[in-house]
């Protein structure tokens, strides 16, 4: 650790735990324990996940608990050939997870889920609400097991119209009663008919989340299988043996690809969450709902000053589109809004400065276990990132955010 480091405190974020490979059937009712998320090893050792009516090689998930692995090993990953319960023990072991945590002297850590992220696509709305409820008790649990040093963030089941709002509703007042769960997470796509976050239809998870405290995690998840970026710019469209992309009319219904996971996400992770941000500072959901808390996930965060500044400009010049604000976009950001920055970004410091953010509205992310973390030397790069900021900046940046945030450490 650097000088500077040794005197900050550092809490990520937005950690991640794969999913367990056994435990989460026994938190669900009797009738749904075979469906909910499970590896079961055959005769011949083989592992297959079993979630819901899908039944796969679990090999092919291994490679997003590698963080701090071997070369080798992550080749083996990608190559289909390492286990599941051979990936890095942190993964989903809350005993390891903290000696990797003090390891890079990392004080707390608060965890969203893996391929969960994802379930708010499940077509069975039924058995996902299931899968939410087993998930969100395990986590809970889990949680129990840090030493009062891990947190979790809560999944919740689709939204696909204004009965699913309502469930989700109903499992945000559920959390929120759960020790250890400090958040609830949501996909910053339109889920509902493609209608925009401050379209009403959304206002009882607001009230909910404004209700509990429990802050509101926007973070995106690699598929084009919701309304969003992805599908509507068709960012999974697969391409032939001559790299030539495949016709709309030969793609399959929904464009539910992972054809290419790079531009999925380079490009969708950050147009779904600056979207999402608009429609809330600028669309009159933080108007209407000043106590709600709201977290922007794993987009980068370079562009948010810029972006701000787009957005006021727009609220002075076209004032007769946006009736509702009493306050401009940056304003209702400053007052109910953060957002996570991978310690590495040259921009960070700079956003610091800026009065349309500032230190106390900037978190960060380790994103271990995944691939792409930095394990060991995330503080480290953290640290190097913040250096030019004064003491008290950096421990907003590095703990004092997140505490205030969470209500944590």
């Amino acid at each position: 650790m650097t000088p500077t480091s040794s005197a900050l405190r550092f809490i990520d974020s937005d950690g991640h735990i794969l999913e367990h490979p056994t435990a989460m059937p026994d938190y669900a009712p009797e009738a749904f324990r075979d469906r909910i998320w499970h590896i079961e090893t055959d005769a011949s050792g083989e592992e297959w996940l079993q979630y819901d009516e899908m039944r796969i090689p679990a090999n092919g998930l291994a490679l997003a608990g590698t963080a701090g692995m071997s070369d080798e090993d992550r080749a083996r990953a990608q190559r289909g050939e390492l286990r599941y319960t051979e990936v890095r023990p942190a993964a989903y072991n809350a005993k390891a997870r903290l000696q990797d945590m003090d390891e890079d002297g990392i004080d707390i850590a608060v965890l969203y889920p893996t391929m969960l992220l994802g379930i708010q696509a499940q077509p069975d709305e039924e058995f996902a609400a299931v899968q939410c409820r087993a998930y969100n008790d395990w986590a809970s649990d889990h949680t129990l097991e840090g030493e009062g040093r891990l947190f979790a963030a809560g999944a919740i089941p689709p939204m696909n119209d204004a009965e699913g709002v309502e469930r989700v509703a109903a499992e945000i007042r559920r959390v929120a009663e759960l020790p250890g769960m400090v958040s609830v997470f949501v996909r910053p796509n339109p889920a509902v008919d493609w209608r925009p976050f401050n379209d009403p239809v959304y206002d009882p998870i607001w009230a909910a989340a404004q209700d509990t405290g429990l802050p509101l995690g926007f973070h995106p998840f690699l598929a084009p299988d919701l309304p969003g970026a992805c599908r509507g710019l068709y960012l999974g469209r697969g391409r032939d043996a001559e790299g030539r992309y495949v016709p709309l009319d030969q793609m399959d219904e929904g464009f539910n690809s992972f054809a290419n996971v790079y531009f999925t996400q380079a490009i969708a992770n950050p147009v779904d969450v600056m979207m999402a941000i608009c429609y809330l500072t600028s669309g009159g959901v933080c108007e209407r709902f000043p106590g709600l808390k709201l977290i922007f996930l794993e987009a980068n965060g370079g562009w948010l000053v810029p972006w701000l500044e787009r957005l006021d400009h727009h609220a002075k010049k076209f004032q007769w589109d946006v009736p509702w604000l009493k306050m401009l976009p940056s304003e209702y950001f400053r007052r109910q809004c953060w957002i996570s920055f991978d310690p590495d970004e040259a921009m960070l410091a700079f956003t610091a400065l800026s009065p349309l953010c500032g230190a106390d509205r900037i978190i960060w992310a380790s994103d271990y276990p995944h691939p792409d973390a930095k394990f060991p030397g995330v503080t480290e790069e953290l640290a190097e990132a913040v250096e030019s900021l004064d003491i008290e900046q950096q421990r907003q940046v590095t703990s004092e955010s997140a505490r205030a945030l969470y209500g944590i450490g």
